[in-house]
């Protein structure tokens, strides 16, 4: 059942105040949830009020995981991006208090109606896992954040709200989705909500035949209003930079009964039981919380365990009804935290391989003056405050799969991810992949706390920090970057690092590639000692004459020649996050295309984040990151272009006028500029040689056909001839944030747009500016590039390389 998702890995730390917030929470057996398309959708007002003002078991369903979004704090996109939102939305939860909960649907982009996203989903795919989601968590008040009409917002929002609609009433339907049954039954919650936006609009809101809720309240226990948490919850959005404001006060949240039991007066949950008289035989467990309530000593929480462990009693004796397992979970917390009860399992060192033998440290505490007994692992008393520690053993199966976000494992679609095993679906992230359990006997009772292993380790300035044993293989081979372009048929150096994740490792390392590639040599020996241990090995790829796209795969072979395939690691580590590694298959793509680029040094002045600096390395240019100092005409002579990143305008809006006076000089003297797409308003009419309107528009079908308006632009010819093949094998879309508006001295070179809609001719203005030439795109090459597709490297050193074209075409 859902205690499986809730189950804590171990006593929670909690002060009096939030011990007595928790014993507050054990009388409420009420469940709220809250469904919406993205990381960022969720009404974290509303989750912090549920959760710690009406003190329901609160949780968030976020269809997808923003894997479609842009990344404001470093160059993740697609997969990589999805485990950062990912980590951003459990740290919310764990802010706010509620649950989190996702289904199997991709984020593949902007998505401009609900039928192309539920098509691209594969609709009854999603249908099933919100189903799962709701008879599992078997919440009483469901509410969408998005209406379920049509309206001038992301197609994946529309879907969401029909996607719940519809789940709400086959959710208890027993003949939907019925191989479900296998593991949960059906479910049907009392009542159907939409949340009104009317706090983004309104001075267009009607209230009239809604319910309004205050949600701006107070939580005296936390010292912090519902707004306040909020508002810190919704902050963890940190790589779309959704840093929040603090709206203190008043705050009006209003609901439109959509489907179910119809409310009456009273509020979304008026007539809806959430005592303790809904679980069977609980009529005296109330009784007994409001006595622990009365009698709770916040100068000595421990003075209440003899009461807490009477409770338990009472709840042992109640049966497995789903409410009741839940609650006994949160008191085994609660009576841990009473205790002021330490148990955590450290392990010696960051990663172990399968079918090993990890030794692993127990540590336990007893910060209460009760007595406490440990049972398992070891047989030992706890005295009050003195550390005790044990040594064990824990065999880790051969069968174990390597760390890797369990979503990831497979093969998906554009539009859904694969996973076939049942339980995991809905789960925000992997189970623990091995674990400590540790009894403790206390007053009698005995409790179970289940331990994930973790490395623990000192850092200088974050102190003590631990994290998650990563499962890995005995070594690592690291690929310098995702994607090979060959520009020509000259060779290429590539080298990769091999990296120990085990005590000894030794073997030969070979770079297969298919017919037509040749890689010398055929491989290289390596010896490692040590599990932080590397060595690097340099081969010469050499391409075939033909453009096309094929795969890199690195392999392990064995002093018996046994070759075997090799893995490579991704480490993602920010500061709000936990650390998050990725184990996947050592390979890159290949990519040979005839692509001439002329701009030998280009200058590259950051935005929000992305990989087109390496990009253009791959294709012969030196490419120097340039700081705010930097950003100086007499400076940047040196180079043949400078690009900015993509958002440079939005994420740098207090230097970008100093710039631009650098830049435009620089330009004026026969440099190229390049600004990539910013976000509205965009830029101001005098940080550009002409005035411009930034808007929404944005061409989301990657495949959509584009027209060159202006043949004979040098751009279009030089020093690559551009035709319709070069828009071929492009991803996610075309581009974003196009210009709708602009002065008639830029000369417009490409247009496109989705099926059935306007013409967009704004993605590529170029304009003379002296000796020199400045250019403003929103096509998405910050996703082109990386991704490895020709044409879009073909057109981007045309736009870099102009100010070495003579006598072409304007």
């Amino acid at each position: 059942m859902f205690v499986s998702l809730a189950a804590a890995q171990g006593p929670p730390e909690m002060n009096s105040a939030e011990i007595r917030l928790a014993l507050e929470k054990l009388d409420v057996l009420g469940r709220v949830l809250y469904v919406a398309a993205h990381p960022d959708d969720e009404n974290t007002s509303l989750i912090a009020y549920w959760a710690n003002g009406a003190l329901y078991d609160t949780g968030y369903l976020a269809l997808t995981r923003g894997d479609g979004g842009q990344n404001l704090i470093g160059p993740e996109l697609r997969e990589q991006l999805g485990v950062i939102r990912t980590q951003e939305l459990l740290a919310a939860r764990k802010i706010d208090h509620g649950r989190q909960f996702f289904t199997r649907a991709n984020d593949f982009g902007f998505s401009k109606s609900a039928e192309e996203a539920l098509r691209i989903w594969d609709r009854d795919k999603i249908l099933a896992d919100v189903v799962w989601v709701m008879r599992e968590f078997r919440p009483d008040v469901v509410v969408t954040r998005f209406p379920t009409e049509a309206s001038e917002t992301h197609g994946h929002h529309t879907a969401s709200a029909r996607l719940t609609s519809e789940a709400f009433r086959a959710a208890g339907d027993p003949n939907r989705f019925p191989e479900q049954l296998e593991y949960v039954k059906p479910w049907q919650p009392a009542r159907l909500f939409w949340n009104s936006w009317q706090n983004f609009r309104p001075e267009k809101f009607d209230p009239t035949g809604f319910i309004a809720l205050e949600a701006g309240g107070y939580q005296p226990l936390l010292g912090k209003s519902y707004a306040e948490i909020a508002a810190a919850s919704r902050s963890m959005h940190k790589s779309q930079g959704f840093g929040a404001e603090v709206h203190r006060g008043e705050r009006k949240e209003y609901f439109k009964f959509l489907d179910g039991k119809p409310p009456g007066e009273g509020g979304i949950f008026a007539g809806i039981d959430t005592t303790w008289s809904r679980a069977p035989n609980g009529s005296e467990v109330s009784g007994k919380i409001r006595d622990l309530l009365q009698r709770f000593d916040a100068t000595q929480p421990s003075a209440s365990i003899p009461a807490l462990l009477d409770l338990r009693k009472v709840l042992r004796g109640l049966g497995d009804d789903p409410w009741i397992a839940q609650k006994r979970t949160e008191l085994d917390g609660i009576i841990g935290a009473c205790l002021g009860l330490h148990l955590a399992a450290i392990t010696e060192k960051p990663t172990a391989q399968p079918g090993e033998n990890l030794t692993v440290e127990v540590e336990a505490i007893n910060r209460s003056p009760v007595e406490v007994q440990l049972k398992t692992p070891m047989a030992k008393a706890l005295p009050p405050n003195e550390l005790v520690t044990e040594k064990i053993t824990v065999p880790l199966s051969k069968d174990l799969r390597f760390t890797e976000p369990y979503w990831l494992r497979q093969p998906g679609t554009v539009g859904t991810y694969t996973v076939t095993d049942q339980t995991l679906i809905g789960r925000p992230e992997n189970p623990p992949a091995l674990g400590v359990d540790v009894t403790v006997q206390v007053g009698g009772e005995q409790i179970v706390y289940s331990l994930e292993p973790r490395f623990r380790t000192v850092d200088r300035v974050a102190g003590e920090i631990s994290e998650p044993v990563v499962i890995a293989p005995a070594a690592f081979v690291e690929m310098p970057q995702p994607v090979f372009v060959f520009g020509s048929a000259a060779a290429k150096a590539v080298t990769v690092r091999v990296v120990a994740a085990s005590d000894r490792f030794g073997a030969e390392v070979a770079l297969e590639a298919p017919a037509g590639w040749k890689v010398e040599p055929a491989s290289m020996p390596v010896k490692l000692e040590g599990d932080t241990s590397e060595a690097s090995c340099s081969f010469q790829v050499t391409p075939p004459a033909n453009p096309g796209a094929d795969i890199l795969r690195a392999v392990f072979v064995s002093a018996a020649g046994q070759r075997s395939p090799a893995f490579s690691r991704e480490r993602i580590a920010y500061p709000h996050i936990e650390p998050q590694t990725l184990i996947s298959p050592a390979q890159a793509e290949l990519v040979r295309a005839n692509i001439e680029n002329l701009a030998r040094k280009v200058g590259y002045i950051p935005g929000a984040g992305d990989a087109i600096p390496e990009s253009l390395r791959q294709i012969g240019s030196e490419v120097k990151i340039l700081g705010d100092a930097e950003v100086k005409a007499d400076n940047l002579k040196q180079f043949d272009a400078v690009v900015l990143g993509v958002r440079a305008y939005n994420v740098h809006p207090n230097q970008v006028g100093a710039w631009y006076r650098e830049l435009l000089t620089y330009a004026e003297g026969g440099g190229v500029v390049l600004v990539q797409y910013n976000t509205t308003p965009g830029p101001k009419p005098d940080q550009l040689p002409h005035p411009l309107h930034v808007s929404r528009d944005r061409v989301t079908d990657e495949n959509a056909e584009v027209r060159i308006l202006a043949p004979d632009h040098r751009v279009m010819n030089f020093p690559n001839k551009i035709s319709g093949q070069d828009f071929a094998g492009w991803v996610q879309e075309r581009g974003l944030y196009f210009p709708d508006r602009w002065d008639p001295g830029w000369t417009p070179i490409l247009s496109s747009n989705d099926p059935g809609e306007k013409p967009l001719d704004g993605g590529l203005l170029v304009t003379r500016c002296g000796k020199g030439w400045f250019i403003y795109t929103g096509y998405s090459w910050f996703r082109e590039l990386p991704a490895g597709v020709p044409g879009a490297y073909r057109i981007f050193a045309n736009l870099i390389s102009l100010g070495q074209a003579q006598g072409e075409g304007e």
